[in-house]
């Protein structure tokens, strides 16, 4: 047995380790929280889109109040837009079809101040089908139509009720109908009519539809429970994912109007690889990628693509893997990717205008004209906007508009001396 004494000393000695040992643990962990960590010291640099959505919690007031600029070319398409009644004839037709037509030159492929553009929506709406097609090209099932009076439209079917979200990636889903009738009004509210004169129509398929069809559209129709449906050919075509009418054989969709030109499809110099986890170059690349664009391409050329990117970011369509252009310029053509998602903004549909920061001055003065809930004013104003789209979707609109003006100030504060406006 230990002495008394050496007991004693043995427990002051494990006494004292253990108060040692817990000073330690006391002290490591208060240097640990007022010495920077290793972290702190080489932090992980934000990207660009992080720094935007910083911008955006510190915007400038000017941004969120209604605009006092005047928008009058808008104005008067809003007047002139409203569907005017007339004789569905075909001689009437023929002479309507070749007005609009001739509205088709290097700056526009529609007139806004024209107010033969009411009675063109009327047209598309009502005017008899004499010829049903499938239109193969793409990757959606879509159709063609030859209304009377000899003209030829694009018709895109609905596939998903208006409150339907798509999941997944920007590109996810069939096209939505909706996006190209709100890309034609958005067209005109941003004063670039660029985008085809489109409209909503119901049809018959047993009465309008398959009485004129083609047999290759024929050969793709088949019935499920009293229901006509059509699968097409296409890329992405097949039967057993069809598009179908209702019980009493309507289907309704987007006619879209036919432009005549020579249209020459480019591939985007921001086209998306398509392979989850694998970027594009412009998506490695961000802060260099456009200056050797610029070194590449006209400055009109780039200035366009700028213009149809603010576009697409406004009603996310981030599909834009190519575009087409009419006497070299470029045309927003195909917009039926946009609105899948009204609580999801892609940022990167912005690239071209937050990697190059240069801006129309033109484009940024309409920009300016629609702050404040002016955009959703709008567009309120349009025929079957409340068919079409909810008013989530409305909302999305407005923030999308914030994010391009925060695109804009991260331009101004990151890139000084090198934004341009023109």
């Amino acid at each position: 047995m230990f002495p008394l004494s050496l007991m004693f000393l043995k427990k002051n000695v494990l006494i004292l380790c253990a108060t040692i040992l817990i000073l330690f643990f006391i002290t490591t962990n208060y240097l640990r929280s007022i010495l920077p960590s290793n972290s702190a010291l080489n932090p992980i640099p934000l990207t660009i889109e992080e720094k935007i959505q910083i911008e955006l919690k510190n915007l400038p007031g000017d941004y969120k109040v209604p605009s006092l600029i005047e928008h009058k070319t808008f104005h008067r398409f809003a007047s002139n837009i409203k569907r005017v009644p007339f004789e569905l004839s075909s001689e009437n037709l023929t002479k309507l079809w070749s007005k609009v037509n001739t509205w088709v030159t290097k700056t526009q492929i529609f007139d806004m101040s024209n107010p033969n553009i009411g009675r063109a929506l009327y047209a598309l709406k009502n005017a008899k089908i004499l010829k049903a097609d499938l239109d193969t090209r793409g990757t959606q099932l879509k159709f063609t139509f030859i209304l009377e009076g000899d003209q030829q439209v694009i018709f895109k079917p609905q596939f998903y009720e208006k409150n339907k979200i798509i999941e997944g990636p920007v590109y996810a889903g069939k096209d939505r109908y909706s996006s190209e009738i709100l890309g034609f009004y958005l067209s005109a509210i941003l004063n670039k009519p660029l985008s085809p004169i489109s409209v909503k129509r119901t049809i018959s398929l047993k009465q309008e539809v398959l009485p004129v069809a083609t047999k290759q559209l024929l050969d793709t129709t088949f019935m499920i429970q009293n229901r006509t449906c059509i699968y097409g050919r296409c890329f992405f075509c097949k039967k057993e994912d069809p598009v179908c009418s209702d019980e009493n054989s309507y289907l309704s969709g987007a006619v879209i109007f036919n432009i005549k030109g020579h249209l020459v499809s480019n591939r985007s110099p921001w086209q998306r690889t398509y392979k989850k986890g694998k970027n594009a170059i412009w998506q490695e690349l961000p802060e260099k990628y456009c200056m050797s664009l610029k070194e590449k391409m006209s400055k009109r050329r780039l200035y366009d693509l700028i213009d149809i990117s603010i576009f697409d970011f406004l009603i996310q369509n981030g599909d834009r893997h190519h575009y087409e252009t009419l006497n070299d310029t470029v045309v927003w053509l195909d917009n039926g990717k946009g609105f899948g998602n009204p609580h999801i903004h892609h940022i990167d549909i912005l690239a071209p205008l937050y990697q190059c920061c240069i801006l129309r001055r033109d484009t940024w003065k309409t920009l300016l004209s629609l702050t404040g809930g002016k955009l959703k004013e709008m567009l309120r104003m349009m025929p079957d906007i409340e068919s079409i789209i909810t008013p989530d979707h409305l909302e999305a609109l407005d923030q999308r508009l914030l994010l391009i003006f925060a695109a804009v100030e991260y331009c101004r504060h990151h890139k000084q001396g090198e934004h341009t406006f023109i």
